[in-house]
């Protein structure tokens, strides 16, 4: 009995053995590859979207360049970024990977993509991840939509005006510096602190349950639909609107 126990256990761990041999492939069964060694891929076009968005579990680093370019520095599991793509649909550049290592590789271990671009003007994020962008451009308008995203943003500014909108998801945006008008909608447990953003306009939407944070100097208009508070940044503005529909209050503070 003892023999044939040790004759099955060595059959098995041959097989295992086996099966392994070729996880180094790019196309090994998904349940199988490993993510492979650190590399970085460096891609570019030679025009720049007017929109971007962005799939999948992956940390983006937006960096402004004068180039009329766009360039992509993915880094990575060699393996992992074998399964990148990207599409042009018009003038969106839609960007992402196939994650097909998840039950292998150590999940500790994120796609990074830096993106060296002009400044562009509406920026979708879909999946998880961290989103790092500067965005410096004082006559320019800017809207980044997260939805259905887990995730952080974190947003250095200087604009004609940003709007940031978080829905459908799990995430937190910070930004700070500077913009004219500012308009900012979150839901669900989603989180906004705008309150290191200068502007002269704010146009807040509060649907979800974390407080969301903000400050202008001439008018704000501030809707409370949940039971999440508004959280201004003292002095007040000259002129300012609430409109009640949740149990959320509209609260200033320095």
């Amino acid at each position: 009995m003892n023999s044939i126990c040790i004759g099955r256990s060595l059959c098995l761990t041959g097989l295992i053995v086996f099966g392994l041999m070729g996880c180094d492939r790019p196309d090994a069964p998904a349940c199988l590859m490993r993510a492979g060694d650190y590399v970085e891929i460096v891609e570019t076009f030679s025009d720049a979207p007017l929109g971007l968005k962005l799939y999948n579990h992956m940390n983006v680093v937006l960096e402004p360049w004068d180039s009329t370019e766009i360039e992509l520095v993915w880094s990575g599991p060699e393996h992992v970024l074998a399964h990148r793509w990207s599409a042009w649909e018009g003038e969106v550049l839609e960007l992402g990977h196939e994650d097909r290592c998840q039950w292998m590789r150590d999940l500790g271990v994120n796609v990074g993509l830096t993106i060296r671009t002009p400044i562009i003007p509406e920026i979708a994020l879909h999946g998880q991840g961290r989103f790092d962008a500067a965005l410096e451009d004082s006559t320019v308008a800017v809207a980044i939509d997260a939805w259905a995203y887990a995730g952080y943003l974190n947003l250095a500014c200087q604009l004609d005006s940003l709007t940031i909108r978080l829905h459908a998801g799990a995430s937190s945006a910070v930004a700070k510096g500077t913009a004219g008008t500012v308009s900012l909608f979150a839901s669900g447990l989603s989180a906004v602190d705008a309150g290191a953003l200068r502007s002269e306009r704010a146009f807040v939407n509060q649907s979800a349950h974390p407080p969301l944070h903000f400050q202008a100097t001439e008018y704000a208009y501030v809707e409370l639909n949940s039971h999440g508070n508004v959280v201004g940044q003292l002095p007040e503005p000259l002129e300012y609107q609430v409109v009640r529909n949740g149990s959320g209050d509209l609260i200033w503070t320095d």
